[in-house]
């Protein structure tokens, strides 16, 4: 009886591995006429600079291979187009022989706008020989995204593109799929194949020599459901952490740069700092000025990374946003404990993402408010609430305040509570809810008074309390409450990461209304239904709210940008989280809760390791560094301590020489009141372009004529810029 057991198990794994090399020999085996595709890319200028291709007026691409290569189709990022559109995209190819090698039609409705798509064809390329393509639109007029030039340097040729007659100096979003003869298993063809089967087969090997009760028990006897219970919240936030960090690095620094007007204000005043200049944004440069069009404290955080890593301030700027988001996930930690995880992924939001992208405070602001939401729940939940708590909500108000000017409204939050309280004071005649009351109110006093203090200095030191002037200009209502229904729409997908969908974006705005107040409704009757007053949910949720409808207000009767997800993340996380614990007696303890605990934390692993697989953390070609050369060029003329008139350098550099600041010269102007205009700066520079076309006008005061001459006359021929002394 024990041979017959021996002879079956040996019996059952020789089959098994029968079967094991049988797979093995098919998946190992070469499969026939096999090629690989490979798609090669330009990098796209991240400005919206386009290259038209005018309906009818074909684009011509001189290409010079250098190597011999083929390819099955060209690859197009096309924008300015719909599936409206009836039109239709011709390609040709020829040789230097006039040989036509590609000559192809699609329809515009092919390509997606904004996306990559493929223009099919095949042909062969040779080493050292020019080849011409000519795009002609016809019955559309689609637009190219901008190549800077060395931009393309992935691409196997070298790219001249022509408008008309003339050579633009940029190339055009146009790549290729390149194709070659490989050797390919079908092991590589169906994805972890082999490994699978090696898996399977140790698992039948297994079955058969131990048996299938004693793996079993050996598994039970690992206490899977104690670890995660005990460490997969605190496992998961690290996780998350390093994913956000790697995330912040790839995109907004090897492979892009996230700079808008305020972000280089931010980091301009941010340079300042480290140099010691204090509030004067344009000290470097030499100029009395002072920061005011924002608040301090974002400009304060870069610069105190900048001093202790040494790190420039784009880069610091980029550390900043990972502490905050180190601290988010400690903070909600310290509150949530081991449910943390479920509240932490308020943090993959596609909105907070893209503001931990940018150099913006919104980062920071949330943090804040974060914050000054939970310590206002706990002292509203407890009675005899400690000093310190009171100290702490007046410390995190006046941050969010000294973050953003808006965040003053968590006080008119406060205020409704206080409000609150007094009504329950004389309802139910209990003196704990005045004495709360009374110490909120001497709380937002205090920081209220220091909030208007900073105004009344800005207001001193800059004639305006907020830097600039916050007066209507005119508005076209209309299209901002469009762009008020398109944002609260965004919010919503935003939440799960997700675009809107395109049957759902193609609603005209009257009916997009309904979607919001469907959404609205029933997001009231779940909050109605599950919330109680003072808890943490309904201050965050009270805080997310007050904030969104207090801004609409404001922007309906103030100038600033249209409506756009910026403006409203903060209080859209503010929501989630509230939200977030309202959900979580629904879930929590039940299988499916820790399935998807377990999948959220599979999909983040993946999102890491799909970074490594699309070759963004290669720091070979840096972004940042690729625009900091074109910065270094642009700059190259200029000396330090300058005025550029009219300057036309990249606005986001500015920050890169916060020695220079730009200017301009009206027919008013005289050379006397130009150097004491320009007190600071030792040089006036401007485009020779610029001069001749001042000097062949005729407008300009005669001094100042014959100073721009006489520097014209001075000037090398290869320079662009005619730079002046402004001071003897």
């Amino acid at each position: 009886m024990k041979n017959q057991k021996w002879i079956k198990r040996i019996a059952l794994s020789m089959a098994g591995i029968i079967v094991f090399l049988g797979v093995m020999l098919i998946l190992t085996h070469t499969a026939q006429n096999s090629i690989a595709s490979t798609e090669i890319l330009p990098t796209i200028d991240p400005d919206p600079v386009y290259v038209v291709c005018e309906d009818g007026e074909p684009l011509t691409i001189t290409l010079k291979a250098a190597q011999d290569f083929s390819i099955s189709g060209f690859q197009l990022l096309l924008v300015n187009i719909s599936e409206k559109d009836s039109g239709t995209l011709r390609l040709t190819l020829k040789n230097e022989e006039e040989d036509v090698l590609l000559n192809g039609s699609c329809p515009v409705t092919d390509f997606t706008a904004g996306k990559w798509g493929t223009f099919p064809g095949n042909a062969s390329f040779i080493e050292g020989e020019s080849y011409q393509l000519t795009i002609r639109a016809e019955g559309a007029e689609p637009y190219f995204m901008q190549v800077p030039e060395g931009w393309g340097r992935e691409l196997p040729f070298e790219e001249a593109v022509w408008q008309g007659q003339e050579v633009l100096p940029y190339g055009i979003s146009l790549g290729i799929l390149q194709t070659e003869q490989t050797h390919v298993t079908y092991g590589d063809i169906f994805y972890y194949s082999v490994p699978v089967c090696i898996l399977l087969l140790i698992a039948w090997l297994s079955l058969v020599w131990i048996g299938r009760e004693q793996i079993c028990a050996a598994f039970q006897k690992i206490p899977f459901e104690k670890w995660i219970d005990s460490y997969g919240s605190d496992c998961f936030l690290l996780l998350l952490f390093a994913a956000i960090c790697i995330s912040i690095y790839a995109r907004a620094y090897l492979n892009g740069i996230y700079i808008s007007a305020d972000s280089a204000g931010y980091m301009r005043e941010a340079e300042n700092l480290v140099q010691g200049n204090g509030f004067q944004y344009d000290g470097i440069a030499g100029y009395r000025s002072w920061f005011a069009n924002w608040p301090i404290l974002y400009s304060v955080m870069i610069a105190g990374i900048m001093l202790i890593t040494g790190a420039n301030a784009y880069l610091a700027s980029k550390i900043v946003a990972m502490v905050t988001v180190f601290l988010l996930l400690v903070v909600l930690r310290l509150c949530f404990k081991r449910e943390a995880w479920l509240y932490a992924l308020c943090l993959t939001n596609t909105g907070f993402l893209t503001l931990c992208y940018y150099t913006w405070s919104e980062i920071p602001f949330i943090l804040f408010m974060l914050c000054f939401g939970l310590i206002l729940a706990r002292i509203l939940q407890d009675e005899k609430t400690d000093a310190k708590w009171y100290v702490l909500l007046g410390i995190m108000g006046l941050s969010c305040f000294l973050t953003r000017y808006y965040g003053i409204y968590v006080w008119i939050v406060t205020g409704v509570y206080i409000l609150i309280l007094f009504f329950l004071f004389q309802r139910k005649k209990d003196k704990a809810y005045l004495i709360r009351a009374g110490k909120l109110t001497l709380t937002a006093l205090v920081s209220g008074l220091l909030s208007v203090a900073y105004l009344a200095m800005n207001k001193i030191m800059n004639g305006m309390a907020s830097g600039v002037s916050r007066t209507m200009w005119w508005d076209d209502y209309q299209a901002l409450t469009n762009d008020l229904i398109e944002s609260l729409l965004t919010e919503f997908f935003n939440i799960f990461s997700l675009a809107i969908p395109e049957r759902l974006e193609n609603y005209p705005y009257n009916l997009k209304v309904f979607l919001i107040v469907l959404i609205l409704a029933g997001l009231a009757a779940f909050i109605f239904r599950s919330c109680r007053h003072f808890t943490r949910e309904s201050v965050l949720i009270t805080m997310g709210i007050l904030y969104d409808v207090i801004f609409i207000g404001i922007r309906y009767v103030s100038s600033m940008d249209s409506f756009y997800f910026r403006f409203f993340e903060p209080g859209t996380f503010l929501i989630c989280i509230g939200l977030a614990g309202l959900l979580l007696p629904y879930v929590k303890g039940r299988k499916p809760f820790r399935f998807f605990g377990m999948a959220v934390t599979v999909i983040t692993v993946l999102s890491v390791l799909s970074l490594q697989a699309n070759g963004e953390f290669n720091a070979s070609d840096c972004y940042y560094n690729a625009v900091a050369r074109q910065w270094e060029e642009a700059y190259a003329e200029i000396p330090e301590r300058s005025v550029v008139i009219f300057d036309d350098i990249d606005y986001r550099s500015t920050w890169y020489r916060a020695d220079v600041v730009d200017g301009m010269i009206t027919p008013q102007d005289t050379l006397e009141s130009l150097k004491e205009t320009y007190y600071g700066s030792d040089y006036l520079c401007i485009r020779k372009t610029f001069a001749e076309t001042m000097l062949e006008s005729g407008e300009y005061e005669e001094h100042v004529s014959d100073w721009l001459a006489e520097g014209l006359q001075k000037s090398e021929d290869d320079r662009e810029y005619v730079v002046l002394a402004l001071k003897d």
